[in-house]
């Protein structure tokens, strides 16, 4: 059952990076991210991502490939349409 849960919350957390991924890249308005907030997000999933590597555990290291993902996407729109 807590594997369950784990890859539940896996999935919402991914999810809710997604629509802001997409959005930033459609619109090229990035005006209203701080790139120093998304960038200590994109650490922070990253540890988290390392973490669940070290201890094999599957539903971290799912959710955190994908947040890792959409986090560069965030930054790297950010980046790119100052």
């Amino acid at each position: 059952m807590a594997l369950y849960i784990g890859y539940f919350a896996a999935i919402l957390g991914t999810i809710c990076w997604l629509p802001q991924a997409i959005q930033v890249w459609r619109t090229r308005d990035t005006k209203s991210l701080s790139l120093t907030a998304n960038l200590l997000f994109l650490l922070t999933v990253t540890l988290w991502l390392i973490y669940g590597v070290m201890i094999t555990d599957w539903p971290i290291i799912v959710a955190n490939i994908a947040s890792v993902s959409a986090m560069i996407a965030i930054v790297a729109a950010k980046l790119k349409y100052k």
